[in-house]
């Protein structure tokens, strides 16, 4: 799992679904109708995979993260997931928050129990979708951040002092995401984001959590990428601003 700063990030629309091989796009439907079956809340949507230009890698060494878009099913995600992520030349992309509060802690989610990804906790946000697609073919990633944090916690980008963007790279997935420094102590964001949940009809997350070390990231039960995250910010390595 690699962590690198991005300085710019240049990502268009390219026709066509994901190249999944034969055998697995067969398997879709099947495998979509089981999960139902469990969790009949889940909804197929349309969302965005990235693979890179020209063999280049997706985040070159000025920061620039280059990419082309391509957009199929959820179904698919699931069933590709399903599968460990094969090597199919495109990856799952995502965009979530780091909401940093006044005093220092980070802010995670954890995911309801009518998603795909019940129980699990990681930083507000989402897949990559086609309305992060902009009229000119252009896919704003950050869009997806904005979009995701105001909806999962009721919080605003707007309100909070913008540090580092970061790419997390992990076999066939790649997340971004924005380091966000809030002006309030952890306990108040986590009262503001419950009570907006509270509010929510249909509700994303579960509940917050307060992370103050890998540690806590660890004892909360946060996936890999989610603890490599606590880790790598509270060595200063990412910075709030």
């Amino acid at each position: 799992m690699q962590i690198v700063p991005v300085t710019d990030i240049v990502i268009r629309m390219v026709p066509g679904a994901w190249p999944l091989p034969p055998e697995l796009r067969a398997a879709v439907a099947d495998h979509w109708a089981a999960a139902v079956a469990v969790n009949p809340h889940l909804w197929d949507g349309r969302i965005l995979g990235l693979s890179a230009v020209g063999g280049e890698p997706l985040v070159a060494g000025d920061g620039v993260l280059r990419a082309e878009a391509r957009e199929d099913a959820y179904s698919a995600l699931l069933a590709w997931r399903s599968r460990g992520f094969p090597e199919i030349g495109v990856r799952h992309a995502f965009g979530w928050a780091l909401i940093v509060s006044q005093d220092g802690a980070l802010i995670y989610g954890v995911m309801g129990n009518h998603t795909a990804n019940a129980g699990r906790v990681y930083p507000p946000g989402g897949s990559l979708e086609p309305r992060d697609v902009m009229p000119d073919g252009r896919v704003d990633y950050l869009r997806c951040v904005a979009l995701e944090l105001v909806e999962e916690t009721g919080l605003s980008v707007a309100e909070a002092r913008v540090g580092m963007t970061v790419a997390i790279l992990d076999h066939s997935v790649i997340s971004v995401g924005q380091v966000l420094h809030f002006a309030e102590p952890a306990h108040k964001l986590v009262n503001r984001i419950r009570a907006n949940l509270a509010l929510q009809q249909h509700r994303e997350l579960a509940d917050v959590v307060i992370v103050r070390s890998r540690a806590d990231a660890e004892a909360a039960g946060c996936v890999p990428y989610a603890v490599a995250l606590a880790e790598a910010f509270f060595a200063g390595r990412i910075f709030a601003e």
